[in-house]
């Protein structure tokens, strides 16, 4: 009878849970996160939906967003493997403040250099019971819990927009749920750290986030009341995926096509660096095509020239960015060179060319429009309209350069 129970006992699960798939979670906070044990309430509400989830923690008491940055053991976990979300949670009271948008932005960077198709998360907490009287003389938007909680808000998006990263809107669901269920008490006795349904709470807004799915059939309550796990539930998966854009949910993982550019000293070489370990492709238009992270471009010839570079990175996105070189004779002053070479203006779609040697004319892509031999006396010739750059080369190496705006 023992081996044909453990041969059924797996039967009494939902059926999706035969395909579960594991979600590797790292939580990087303090105790907002860690009392109640947060990312095991999380798991467990995940895996009652068929989601195995591998959670980690590490939320030293007190600990700030600039403490973790600088703890080894912080960056050491970023490390430790290819995370499919880091967690980010602010201390409770400066995530009210516009500084927290410093330091999440770097600890982004670091969680995606380790591997760019990892989401950073960043724990959107929620206001004081009754506000925050430590800081309120200070800070008059602290005294309430209103103004705090609108100041938290305000701030984890703004800084999730700039850090690439996803807002778990805990503080917004949980302001549904003192609005509309106040006899649901989500505050300890300090009026600040969770209760277990305030954690509860938390954890099923995080479900909704992560997945982006609603959590509403799941049948784990973490021992509350059948009908308080419903609201909280409910209110979670309103709250998140009925504002899903304003969570900055449509954020891709991965690194976006953007790239450094270096100019050599003297040359009009440009050397351009992209750190994703995907696919590169890069083109100019004047001509040169290029693959690999690092590249350099050679302009023999002036003109204003367009980089660009597709990349598609390992988690399936692909991204383009584009950037303008403006290539300039090495070593000559543009304006008049001796000759008294001068381009000018000369009324709608026609310039005065004066000087010796030959003019080229070309558009901002780096396209030939005009080109005329120059024998010294002034020429009025027909150019297309538009911002065009000039140069006239006197055989001898020398040359007079610049910019027309044709009528």
């Amino acid at each position: 009878m023992k081996a044909l129970r453990t041969i059924l006992l797996p039967l009494l699960l939902p059926i999706s849970l035969l395909h579960a798939q594991q979600t590797s979670v790292l939580f990087l906070g303090n105790s907002y996160t860690s009392v109640n044990d947060l990312p095991n309430t999380f798991r467990q509400l995940a895996l009652s939906l068929g989601t195995e989830v591998e959670v980690t923690m590490y939320a030293p008491g007190g600990y700030t967003l600039e403490d973790h940055k600088f703890d080894p053991a912080t960056r050491n976990l970023i490390a430790s493997q290819p995370w499919d979300f880091v967690v980010l949670q602010e201390q409770s009271q400066l995530g009210a403040f516009p500084s927290m948008g410093q330091t999440a932005p770097q600890l982004a960077q670091l969680i995606e250099a380790n591997n760019e198709c990892t989401w950073p998360v960043l724990y959107m907490t929620w206001g004081r019971e009754n506000g925050d009287a430590q800081s309120c003389v200070s800070y008059p938007f602290m005294c309430t819990y209103e103004s705090m909680q609108q100041a938290l808000r305000d701030n984890y998006l703004n800084t999730a927009v700039e850090s690439n990263a996803f807002a778990a809107p805990v503080g917004v669901a949980w302001k549904h749920v003192r609005d509309d269920y106040p006899w649901i008490d989500l505050y300890q006795d300090d009026g600040s750290h969770p209760t277990v349904e305030g954690t509860y709470l938390a954890a099923c807004v995080f479900y909704c986030t992560l997945f982006r799915q609603s959590c509403a059939g799941a049948y784990f309550q973490a021992g509350l009341p059948i009908a308080t796990a419903v609201i909280l539930r409910d209110v979670a998966t309103a709250t998140v995926l009925d504002s899903a854009e304003t969570w900055n949910l449509n954020v891709p993982n991965g690194t976006d096509a953007s790239f450094l550019v270096t100019n050599e000293p003297w040359t009009n070489d440009v050397t351009c660096h992209h750190p994703g370990q995907g696919m590169h492709e890069w083109t100019c238009t004047n001509g040169q095509i290029f693959s690999g992270p690092d590249v350099t471009f050679t302009f023999d010839d002036p003109g204003i020239f367009i980089i660009t570079h597709i990349y598609a990175d390992p988690c399936g996105n692909s991204d383009t960015a584009t950037w303008f070189v403006e290539a300039t004779p090495v070593g000559i002053v543009q304006g008049t060179m001796p000759g008294s070479c001068t381009v000018l203006a000369a009324g709608p779609a026609m310039i005065d060319a004066t000087g010796r040697g030959i003019l080229w004319v070309s558009d901002l892509q780096g396209r030939t429009i005009l080109t005329q031999q120059l024998n010294g006396e002034q020429l009025r010739l027909t150019c297309p309209t538009g911002l065009h750059l000039w140069w006239i080369d006197d055989g001898t190496g020398l040359r007079s350069s610049g910019k027309i705006l044709v009528p």
